[in-house]
């Protein structure tokens, strides 16, 4: 009986025994789960320098690109789902993508500069700029300065919807040239009349509105007309290939400030169409402030692109003959793809 009872005892003492060393264990044990033991490299993605971009632009645009632009992939590491993300700020600017040059806005709104047929692109100290090509069917020089791109204009759409397109300020014989090519491929002679801008906008700090409404010359015919809006003082150009000069009437206008007439104008019809002379009968005028004070009359042929006066605000185009009503809308603009066309000016 005592011997039974000397088993029993060792049976419990070695079993509690076996507890207590599983109760220092499971402590042991979790002294080192508490954070403390090293994460393998699998539990987290990585966080050095190439996991938060597998590829860059090029050296050679590193400085004209903007932050978080094409070419870049976002980084890895999710956001806590407690903290919205915070969209990265955006420098606004050019750049080489694909062989392209686009402008990103601060918003990342592309807009990419479009090619012209005999012309190269290149970016110039953070301008988009078009140099002449060998050959071309323009007449310059090859490497030549033909134009620039401005990325900071809008144009009125069809449906009257306002879209951010960009606009190319070309020199006069490129833009003289295409001017020609669009009244070639009109075939109604009644239609042979096509609108390049008479701004050169290169210089304008702010944005550049393209619009068409009906309201031209208000008070006096209310024909269509597109208008540029624009701040500060710019260039008007001559954009009539073949005109006879030109005349700036700043006297006694009432319903505008200025004009700038066709000398062949004045032998034309005020009430029918010509349409041996439509391009002449294009009437370039502004309700902002002339750099002129008087009259100029310039009664020999000028080139495209010639600067005629500058002034401040607004600039309109109208077909002035009073009994035309002839629509002036989107597709009556000069353009290269969706881009309306500025001549420069000389």
């Amino acid at each position: 009986m005592e011997s039974r009872k000397r088993v029993v005892v060792g049976l419990t003492a070695a079993a509690i025994a076996l507890i207590v060393l599983g109760i220092a264990a499971v402590v042991v044990d979790s002294g080192f789960s508490g954070g403390l033991s090293p994460i393998g490299s699998a539990s987290l993605p990585a966080t050095g320098p190439d996991a938060s971009s597998t590829g860059g632009p090029s050296p050679s645009v590193t400085a004209q690109t903007p932050s978080g632009s094409p070419g870049e992939t976002p980084s890895e590491i999710s956001p806590s789902p407690s903290f919205a993300p915070t969209p990265s700020a955006r420098v606004a600017g050019f750049v080489v993508s694909g062989g392209s040059i686009v402008y990103y806005t601060a918003d990342g709104t592309p807009v990419p500069m479009e090619p012209v047929r005999g012309l190269r692109m290149a970016l110039v100290e953070g301008r988009a700029r078009y140099y002449a090509l060998s050959p071309n069917p323009y007449g310059l020089r090859t490497g030549a300065y033909a134009g620039e791109f401005m990325p900071n204009v809008t144009t009125e759409q069809a449906d009257g919807s306002s879209a951010l397109t960009g606009g190319m300020v070309l020199v006069g014989a490129v833009a003289g040239k295409l001017i020609a090519d669009d009244l070639a491929s009109i075939d109604a002679p009644a239609q042979r009349w096509v609108v390049a801008l008479p701004v050169d906008i290169r210089g304008a700090s702010a944005a550049v509105d393209v619009e068409f409404d009906a309201f031209g010359l208000h008070g006096w015919m209310d024909t269509p007309r597109v208008v540029i809006r624009f701040s500060g003082q710019l260039p008007v150009v001559n954009v009539i290939p073949g005109n006879a000069g030109y005349h700036v009437l700043v006297e006694q206008l009432g319903v505008t400030t200025w004009q700038v007439i066709d000398p062949t104008r004045l032998l034309l019809s005020p009430t029918k169409l010509d349409t041996e002379h439509l391009m002449n009968e294009l009437l370039v005028y502004g309700t902002g402030v002339p750099s002129v004070t008087s009259d100029v009359r310039v009664d020999r042929r000028v080139p495209v692109g010639r600067a005629m006066l500058s002034a401040s605000g607004e600039v309109s185009v109208s077909l002035a003959v009073q009994a035309s009503r002839l629509d002036l809308g989107p597709d009556r603009i000069l353009r290269v793809g969706d881009v309306p066309v500025f001549v420069a000016s000389s």
